[in-house]
């Protein structure tokens, strides 16, 4: 079943697609509620708060590059995981990454209605609520069932109506700003305490947190090997500017003052008028319906690829992997997760998974970085047991004092698998870069809530129970 379904997935996410992915999984809502945030926590350094941890977080980011381009099959972390540290691990990572997802759809699905609500209010109240969840939810599932291209098509043009307003806003800004002002009054922007820095720091981590989106769709992405690294690191790195370009305007055109409605819309009130503050709020439900957009695309592969991998048995498992003849889409897997999310948005009971959320994603971060550090150890202990053997060391003494076992294929080449390469100063800097991601990943969980922690030991403790159960029943089949 898995080559067979495998084989009828298309490749219809290229080079600009993989890029839409992470730009619409990047930025959703956040955006619009952080410049306020961040004002208040850093004042006049704010800004470059964006590019310091933003280039940390880009060492996250070139993890996941390295990952999609040794492991190029559809699944994202859950196939890293299991590549890495086996079923239990890639079970219990897609389990609380798919809750994580699926939570921060359904919260979207709210977030858009709240600006739709701006502008037509009965959006937002009663029965009309849930019809427009129900209404949205559909179109969702229509449009990921109906083909990947069909799906990237609306994510291209959902893109341009996002970006087109923020390009004019930064552009028409920055025109009329009075930079004189800025000189005269450069020696306000003082490096806050550290605490302060910190605080302000966490805010711009989430703010690059969904970034993975597309690894997860590596299977339908054309040359993952070379697409997906670029996408992530390029489209990052954009992303990181963007942020500083909007929170320097936001700073110097409204200040320290909180905004009465969203901080953006307010920007654009200030810069265009009344018309410029709705321009923005229909801004800001097509950013939140291109994250949406997105994160349903990748998310229903999920599930998909854990039943690929036999993580998911019975008949649940083999219709969750099954590719629907005609439009060459996991049919099933995009159902149930429109389900799933359209479910907790009507009953409202997404909002205790979505304290886990953020440290879930957290996590799963931390395990895929493991992989990869995991992963080039390889070239290097391949290495000594060569060395051991030209020392006249038997290959059983040498493998006695180490568990790897020689892997010959081409994620070895890709790794420099010689020992003269090894020692380079690139793969010395390759080797950093994991651990410099992993210290980024352990202090942001640290600074996690104590009820975060208990409901993602929650959530383990239900996937452990669940893996455990359905391994039991592979066994006695």
């Amino acid at each position: 079943m898995s080559s067979e379904s495998k084989s009828l997935l298309t490749k219809g996410i290229g080079g600009i697609g993989a890029a839409l992915l992470v730009l619409n999984g990047l930025i959703g809502a956040g955006i619009f509620a952080l410049p306020a945030k961040m004002a208040a926590e850093l004042g006049a350094f704010s800004p470059y708060i964006f590019l310091i941890f933003g280039a940390l977080m880009l060492a996250i980011v070139w993890c996941f590059g390295q990952l999609a381009a040794l492991y190029q099959e559809t699944g994202g972390p859950v196939v890293y995981a299991q590549k890495g540290f086996g079923d239990a691990a890639a079970f219990q990572t897609g389990f609380i990454y798919y809750l994580a997802r699926a939570t921060a759809i359904a919260a979207n699905m709210h977030v858009l209605l709240l600006y739709a609500g701006y502008v037509w209010p009965e959006l937002n109240a009663g029965i009309g609520k849930s019809f427009a969840i129900i209404a949205l939810t559909t179109a969702l599932i229509v449009v990921n069932i109906v083909g990947l291209k069909a799906a990237m098509r609306s994510l291209d043009a959902i893109s341009m109506l996002k970006l087109l307003p923020f390009v004019a806003l930064i552009g028409v800004g920055y025109w009329q700003f009075d930079f004189s002002s800025v000189l005269t009054s450069s020696s306000e922007t003082v490096v806050p305490a550290f605490d302060t820095i910190s605080a302000g720091a966490l805010l711009t981590l989430y703010a690059f947190i969904g970034f993975e989106t597309v690894v997860v769709t590596s299977g339908e992405t054309s040359s993952p090997k070379k697409t997906i690294p670029r996408a992530l690191m390029l489209t990052v790195s954009g992303i990181a500017i963007f942020y500083f370009c909007v929170q320097w305007l936001y700073w110097h055109t409204v200040g320290p003052a909180k905004p009465d409605s969203a901080p953006l819309i307010a920007l654009a009130n200030m810069i265009f008028g009344e018309t410029g503050a709705l321009i923005m709020t229909l801004t800001a439900v097509v950013s939140v319906a291109g994250n949406l957009l997105a994160n349903m695309i990748s998310t229903s592969r999920l599930t998909f690829s854990m039943a690929q991998q036999s993580l998911i048995p019975g008949k649940l498992g083999q219709k969750l992997g099954e590719i629907h003849t005609s439009f060459a889409t996991p049919a099933v897997s995009i159902l149930i997760l429109g389900i799933f999310a359209g479910t907790m948005a009507l009953s409202g009971s997404f909002t205790w998974l979505a304290i886990s959320s953020v440290l879930a994603r957290l996590a799963v971060y931390a395990v895929c970085v493991m992989v990869l550090i995991k992963a080039q150890r390889a070239p290097l202990q391949r290495a000594l047991l060569q060395g051991a053997r030209l020392q006249g060391t038997s290959l059983q003494s040498a493998s006695s004092q180490s568990s790897f076992q020689p892997d010959t294929s081409e994620k070895d080449a890709y790794f420099n698998g010689s020992a003269g390469a090894l020692a380079s100063p690139v793969n010395l800097f390759r080797r950093l870069i994991p651990f410099v991601a992993l210290a980024v990943c352990a202090w942001s969980i640290a600074q996690s809530s104590t009820n975060a922690w208990l409901f993602l030991l929650g959530e383990l403790v239900v996937g452990a129970l669940l893996y455990f159960a359905q391994s039991n029943k592979i066994s006695k089949g």
